[in-house]
């Protein structure tokens, strides 16, 4: 993004290009050793003359080919106000020049800071639910390794009983959150923005691995939900957050920069009003701002922006006058030039990371609705390998109090004979197991267990567990399947799956009313295509 108005760089650059040039003619003599003496008959040495011109002045260097080592100089700067004027020098003796050591650009994540504002955003999660909630504090009494490790053992199924708001925005938020804490702390990628191509697609992937292992630790790890609150023993320990945060926090980034890019710059481009302009970036920027705030920064704060106080504000504002007088526009996005030779890449994607939403109806009666990810690497132009997550909540129950869910773990080989078209038709085998799950939940006596427990005043000792209250049946076994479908690439990072349709069987029995043995599932879902970029 272009800041104008903030500083001039032409005579700092003129200045450096001049520095530079003369630091450029350089001896071959180290520090402290002598000049070397032609040797008797060789011939004369004629002094060698440079002359270089700017806007700014002249610079005028003379040497001696021989050895190499400037003996005349003369910078004369004379179109510039208060101009010293001609500054001249006249070497009578041989001079070494030290070339200026540059300092080298930094390249590596600061490691340090972004686990540190992991941290800091899981320890806000975990004293919100310490403070509101009597149940997680409870589960710090007890044997808590123990603890631990049944509640991660419960994982299972898909759903985690929450409604759509938590597991379908507010932890693709989380996840964009935890994939701008890396991008922050990332210098290669610190500034990078939608449009920069092969560099602003590499920075989502960075962003998404990171995502993906602290969304895991929020969830199951060593300082986590599991082992603070001991979430899945109280409440229905799906895997659908483990799976959605880091793929649909990813799509959250992706289109958090374009709405930077048009929207948010569209609007400071035309209003100096802070309140605005604090919760446009805000509403429209969740997961970047709350990145920002992990690192104790305002969260309203945007590295590659005019600030909203001080001198920043003033030149703001008259940046936009200009603009709304008929200048140009204050902040405007500019591609940066690429490499001059660039790398071919093939179409045919080396590596597929899909994230879908599932619709299963079952050939006995029955749907189910939930999402998924896949991943997929490519043998040859022809053909994939791919492993596949997703799971569904079973609808349509003939009771409030009861629910069901069915999830999907395996792999199994993809044909694309069009990989490298913009259309590309595919046809699959997937092969792997399915669970079933069927829960009944007595809510009476989950009332009755938490006015006994009182938090924690009560006559009931601890929190009631889930499987104090509700009974469980699960069913587990081999899946079979075949489909197809057809993914339309809109560029070469990406592509959508604009339809994709199976059949599955599965060989286990029946759960009271739920017959999962035949099934046929639709889904769609975004691709990210590594390594056509």
């Amino acid at each position: 993004m272009r800041k104008k108005g903030q500083f001039n760089g032409g005579f700092t650059c003129k200045a450096l290009t001049v520095g530079l040039l003369s630091a450029s003619f350089v001896t071959t003599c180290a520090r402290g050793q002598t000049v070397p003496v032609p040797e008797a008959g060789a011939p004369s040495h004629q002094v060698g003359r440079f002359h270089f011109d700017s806007s700014y002045g002249t610079l005028g260097l003379g040497f001696d080919p021989s050895i190499r080592t400037p003996r005349y100089s003369e910078l004369k700067i004379d179109n510039l106000p208060d101009s010293p004027g001609k500054i001249s020098g006249l070497y009578g003796s041989a001079v070494v020049l030290q070339p200026p050591k540059r300092p080298q650009p930094e390249t590596g994540v600061k490691w340090k800071p972004a686990i540190q504002q992991s941290l800091f955003l899981i320890g806000i999660g975990h004293t919100f639910d310490l403070a509101t909630e009597a149940g997680t504090r409870d589960t710090l009494n007890g044997h808590w390794l123990t603890h631990y490790f049944d509640s991660v053992r419960e994982l299972r199924g898909w759903s985690d009983s929450d409604r759509f708001m938590a597991p379908y925005v507010a932890h693709p938020i989380q996840g964009s959150a935890f994939g701008y804490i890396e991008r922050l702390n990332d210098p290669r990628y610190r500034n990078v923005q939608y449009g920069d191509g092969r560099e602003y697609y590499m920075s989502l992937l960075h962003s998404m691995a990171w995502a993906a292992i602290w969304h895991t630790e929020w969830k199951i790890g060593p300082i986590s939900e599991a082992s603070i609150g001991n979430v899945m023993l109280h409440a229905s320990p799906g895997f659908i957050c483990l799976v959605d945060t880091a793929t649909l926090g990813t799509v959250a980034t992706f289109a958090q920069d374009v709405a930077d890019r048009y929207l948010i710059t569209g609007i400071e481009n035309r209003t100096t009003n802070r309140l605005l302009i604090v919760l446009a970036r805000g509403f429209l920027n969740p997961g970047r701002s709350v990145a920002e705030a992990m690192a104790l920064h305002y969260p309203w704060r945007r590295e590659n922006r005019l600030g909203l106080t001080g001198e920043d504000y003033v030149t703001r504002k008259e940046l936009v006058a200009e603009f709304k007088a008929g200048g140009e526009k204050p902040f405007e996005y500019v591609k940066p030039p690429g490499p001059v030779f660039e790398k071919e890449y093939p179409k045919e994607a080396d590596i597929e990371l899909t994230a879908f939403p599932v619709f299963e109806t079952f050939r006995g009666g029955g749907a189910c609705v939930g999402g998924g990810g896949s991943g997929a690497t490519r043998i040859n132009p022809n053909f994939q390998l791919v492993a596949e997550v997703n799971g569904c909540l079973i609808t349509h129950m003939p009771a409030p109090n009861q629910s069901a869910d069915s999830l999907f773990y395996g792999g199994g080989l993809r044909w694309t004979p069009l990989a490298a078209h913009k259309v590309s038709p595919f046809v699959q085998v997937m092969f792997g197991g399915e669970k079933v799950t069927y829960e009944t939940d007595n809510t009476s006596l989950r009332t009755q267990l938490l006015a006994e427990w009182n938090d924690g005043s009560g006559t009931l000792p601890h929190y009631p567990k889930r499987s104090d209250w509700s009974v469980e049946v699960a069913n587990n076994g081999p899946r079979l399947g075949f489909g197809g479908g057809f993914d339309v690439v809109f560029a070469r990072p990406f592509a959508w799956r604009l339809l994709n349709v199976e059949y599955s069987h599965t060989w286990i029995g029946d759960l009271a009313m739920i017959h999962p043995q035949d099934a046929f599932s639709i889904t769609t879902g975004a691709v990210l295509r590594i390594g056509t970029w």
